[in-house]
Formats: C-alpha cells, structure tokens, sequence
C-alpha cells in the first residue's frame, strides 16, 4: 500500500500524515501517525520493519528460514530519541515471511513494489535518482533470483507515485551517473524521466508484468508529499508493503 497526505495528525507543512522522522515535525505526531497506519493495515509493531534509507543499491533480505541472520536491530528514531523502531539500514528488502511488512518513505523517489506469486516472496525498493542511476530495479529482481530462486516472468513490478518527466529537471551530473553505471537515461530534454528509466531496466532484466502509477508527486501536492515541490519543507509517505499471514 502506498499512504497519502491526508488522515493523520501533523500540521503545517508536515499536514496531516507524516510518516517520516527524519523532518522537523513533532516525534508524537510522527509516532501517533504511523499507528494510524499500522491500525489501518491490522499490522503488530513487532512486525514492522522500517527501512534507515541509505540512497544506495543493498538489499536487506528477510528469510523464513534464517530469522537469525536477519538485519533487524530497534535503533532510536532519532538522535538522541528514547523511542525505537524495528529498522534495518538499505533502501530495498526482499523477504518469504508471512505476515512481516516493511516501511520505507517518500517524498518524490520512486516507490518499488515487486511480488513473485509462484515462489511466494515480495519485494519493496527506494528509488531516488542515484538508486535509478545504479540500476536498483534490476539489482532487486537479481536479489530475488540469487535469493529465492525467482524468474524474472513470474515477478510482477509496480512503480508508485514519485516525481514525473513532466517535472524532474536534473543537472549533467545526473545522466553522467547513469552512464558511469553502463546505463541509459530516459530524458526529455533536461528532464529525467524516473518511470521510464525503471521500466527498461525491468525490461531488460526479464519482468514481463509492469504497472506504472504515473501520479507526479510534485503534480499533486494535495495528495502527496514533494520535496521539490514543498520547497524542501515537507513530510514523508509511505510504501507498506509484506506478505499476509
């Protein structure tokens, strides 16, 4: 599931669901707005692990199997906060367990969604664009393969809503990361187009099954936090995403 702006309890320029600690907001708005989100969804705290987003290409993986070797530590929410959560450090997590979900925010990068209903496992990603650049797309589906034994054909991606090519204007240094990793951006003029670029990389690493949100976050502001859009000076939403028990 990927959250909105609105049903919680911040305000200002965080109103009114904001998922993120790592703003200005208030800690308790915070707190009180992802138990909002974890009643909705009928999801145990002890079930939830938040993502530390890193702007990276690790994958935290999540195992039935190995519960010992997970990447699960309760760390402060912030600095120097007594309040902790389930976390683990990479922008993506792959995981088998029934029943656990993951967390990560957003604020105009791309939200990654990926299921594999054969082999029953789930995948989420953060994507800005020096994950796109690194190709996280395609290091995902990898992870699923090298992991649980996926092929890509049964794998089904979803793209949510970030920024689009209608808005996205990035400098050189952009595109020169995407080459410095042996890919190709999809430009339109100055603008990147985010959506695209992940599509062919899940193209070329064989998912036949891609649905693209297309919601600009910059757009509509009403309904999501932006980053650029806000000026810097906004929230967090989410992508909650796990297996069911």
């Amino acid at each position: 599931m990927v959250t909105g702006r609105h049903g919680g309890v911040s305000s200002g320029a965080y109103a009114t669901l904001n998922l993120g600690y790592a703003t200005a907001d208030e800690e308790g708005r915070v707190a009180a707005n992802r138990d909002i989100v974890r009643d909705a969804m009928d999801i145990d705290p002890e079930q939830l692990m938040v993502a530390w987003l890193t702007h990276g290409t690790e994958v935290a993986v999540f195992r039935q199997d190995n519960p010992a070797g997970w990447p699960d530590r309760h760390e402060a929410v912030r600095p120097a906060s007594a309040r902790t959560a389930r976390a683990f450090r990479a922008d993506a997590a792959i995981s088998d367990v029934p029943g656990l979900r993951f967390l990560l925010t957003f604020a105009d990068c791309v939200p990654l969604l990926f299921v594999d209903p054969v082999r029953e496992v789930c995948g989420a990603a953060h994507a800005g664009w020096r994950g796109t650049a690194a190709g996280m797309a395609s290091v995902v589906v990898s992870a699923l393969r090298r992991e649980f034994g996926s092929r890509p054909e049964d794998i089904h991606a979803a793209i949510g809503p970030s920024i689009g090519p209608c808005c996205y204007e990035v400098g050189e240094d952009v595109p020169a990361s995407f080459h410095r990793h042996g890919l190709a951006p999809v430009m339109q003029g100055k603008r990147l187009d985010l959506w695209e670029s992940t599509v062919r990389q899940l193209d070329r690493a064989g998912v036949k099954t891609i649905e693209v949100a297309g919601l600009c976050t910059r757009c509509n502001t009403d309904r999501f936090f932006s980053h650029r859009g806000e000026g810097g000076v906004t929230g967090r939403f989410a992508l909650v995403a796990g297996l069911k028990a």
